[in-house]
């Protein structure tokens, strides 16, 4: 028994490390390095958009793949997608580039379900609210990487002959390339799934299809309605914080891209608190920790204005406090308490649904900040925050009161040893 439970340890470190590599590789390509090629706000918000509408076909797909196919060769899929897409934009005309930008978008989409798939198969449900924590880190550090390196690469492209910005097209995949690389040696042998698995699977087929059991879950559809709001809020402040500043603020590029970081840096505390604190106190409705999340946020969204004009102090206070909140919440429903809402089997599927409505909050929010700030100011966005961030709460407590745990899946471990395959 003690060999079994730690070779499945060891199985788990070698899928963390693995995943974690991988999710921040993804995010380095994903963070919009059309950001510094000056093409304008119009044009920024193209590009977001065509990315966001493929990256949410993305996740239906990729839950679908990683249920019913390999969540880690679904993983690889989309990132070989990813680099080859956004490399392909180095040679690109912009309307090339908007097609590529389609492509990039469809395979990032495949990697958050197909890898909390296999966080969620390797991970015992008492496990899982910290791992996943930490394992946040990679795509909210992946992010801030991404900026810095786009911003470096911006300076360093400058003074080489040719096309300024063939460097940032070309680094950004060749480290999701190597991660990629890493994680397929970290999962190369990995033992099958745990046979319990594949009788669910048929279950569920026979009650009604895979997606239909995915929909009947009352508690899935309040998740994927409240990350709808809470996508959209989350990706207008990833994008559009350094126009915010710049515009808004008068900071200088280099200030409001220090400024920014704040929101991801400080970020980084919000899963991780999340993950202890549910762990300990909110194991059994992970719905109303959220709600109390969510409307905590809308009050910092409210009294932002006020801590942005008191000077730079009460600015990176209310961006950080922002930042722990948002990333908090969205870990919380768009990860933990989904993989507890369903059974192993169709944990893909049900991430990606979620996510996937959340997608498509994410494709309308640059097209919807691009016509709310030219109509109304930048002051009044976080206004427009407030009111999406409580409606995600109203969201989280009604569906506290009918969420309930998988009662198929109850807290027992991957590592039992009649279950870990030898």
């Amino acid at each position: 028994m003690n060999a079994v439970k730690q070779r499945a340890q060891t199985w788990q470190s070698r899928i963390f490390l693995g995943a974690w590599t991988l999710y921040a590789g993804y995010y380095i390509c994903r963070k919009d390095v059309g950001l510094s090629t000056g093409n304008g706000s119009s044009h920024l918000a193209l590009e977001l958009a065509c990315f966001g509408i493929t990256y949410a076909i993305g996740q239906f797909v990729g839950g679908a793949l990683a249920d019913d196919v390999s969540a880690s060769r679904t993983a690889l899929a989309g990132a070989l997608i990813s680099v080859i897409c956004t490399m392909l934009q180095a040679w690109a005309s912009p309307p090339v580039g908007l097609v590529l930008q389609l492509g990039n978008g469809l395979g990032q989409g495949l990697g958050w379900p197909s890898l909390l798939k296999l966080i969620g198969t390797w991970f015992a449900p008492s496990q899982r609210d910290r791992v996943l924590g930490w394992w946040s880190s990679s795509y909210i550090l992946g992010g801030f990487l991404a900026s810095v390196l786009t911003q470096w690469l911006s300076i360093r492209s400058s003074d080489l002959a040719g096309d300024n910005f063939h460097l940032i097209y070309l680094v950004p995949p060749a480290i999701l390339l190597t991660a990629a690389i890493f994680f397929a040696q970290r999962v190369s042998r990995l033992p099958r799934t745990p046979p319990s698995t594949a009788t669910a699977s048929v279950e569920s087929a026979q009650s009604g299809g895979k997606w239909k059991s995915i929909l009947r879950s009352r508690s899935v559809r309040y998740a994927g309605g409240m990350y709808f709001f809470l996508k959209m809020t989350r990706y207008t402040l990833l994008f559009w914080l350094p126009h915010y500043f710049i515009s808004n603020m008068g900071y200088s590029t280099y200030a409001a891209s220090r400024t920014a970081s704040y929101f991801e840096i400080f970020g980084m505390l919000g899963p991780v608190a999340v993950g202890y604190a549910t762990a300990f106190s909110f194991a059994k409705n992970r719905m109303r920790f959220g709600a109390g999340l969510l409307f905590a946020l809308a009050f910092m969204c409210l009294v932002h204005p006020l801590l942005a004009a008191s000077g730079i102090f009460g600015m990176v206070l209310s961006i950080s406090l922002i930042g722990i909140l948002i990333h908090g919440a969205d870990m919380l429903v768009s990860g933990m308490a989904v993989l507890d809402f369903v059974p192993t089997e169709q944990h893909g599927r049900a991430v990606g649904f979620v996510n996937g409505i959340g997608s498509i909050g994410q494709v309308i929010s640059p097209l919807l900040a691009t016509l709310f700030v030219t109509k109304f100011g930048w002051d009044k966005l976080f206004d427009l925050f407030v009111f999406f961030t409580l409606i995600s709460g109203a969201i989280c407590t009604i569906g506290a009161r009918f969420t309930t745990l998988n009662p198929r899946w109850p807290n027992r471990s991957v590592l039992e040893p009649s279950e870990f395959p030898l």
